[in-house]
């Protein structure tokens, strides 16, 4: 029986179609759910560097507006799960993606973590990688992995 389901979500699809399939299992199992984001920060971007939010104001650090609209999207999912009666906490953190996962799945004490699956080959797979892959080698729970349907 899982207690808690953590779902890295990058706000795509199929990260969406992995937070849908993790409330189905959280509402079986009486579980919470914890969404995780992770910004990776390009790293030739300085801790001084600063963006002009879309709202306009004062310039921010990089990092701040990352967090800031991360924190923004997570809850939102957040809310949608809660509906659904489905307990619901959210993450968001800077830093390299696989890491971070196995790191808030340690510190919540996940039993499953489900996530999406872009499913690239070839080429695409070899220059971008896949997180998904890394976090199915290192974890050290069951990793549920979701693939959005063709077409999606």
């Amino acid at each position: 029986m899982w207690k808690t389901i953590l779902v890295p979500h990058d706000f795509s699809s199929c990260a969406n179609h992995a937070a849908a399939l993790a409330r189905d299992v959280a509402k079986l199992h009486g579980a919470r759910v914890v969404l995780l984001h992770v910004a990776e920060l390009p790293p030739m971007l300085g801790p001084g560097a600063a963006v002009v939010p879309d709202e306009g104001g004062a310039p921010i650090n990089v990092k701040d507006y990352a967090m800031r609209s991360a924190e923004s999207h997570l809850e939102d999912l957040a809310n949608r799960l809660r509906t659904d009666g489905v307990e619901v906490s959210t993450v968001a953190r800077t830093g390299n993606v696989a890491s971070e996962v196995a790191d808030c799945a340690k510190r919540e004490g996940a039993d499953l973590i489900v996530m999406g699956t872009h499913g690239r080959t070839g080429l695409a797979h070899v220059v971008l990688g896949s997180v998904t892959e890394k976090v199915v080698r290192h974890s050290m729970v069951p990793v549920l992995t979701v693939r959005v349907p063709d077409g999606d």
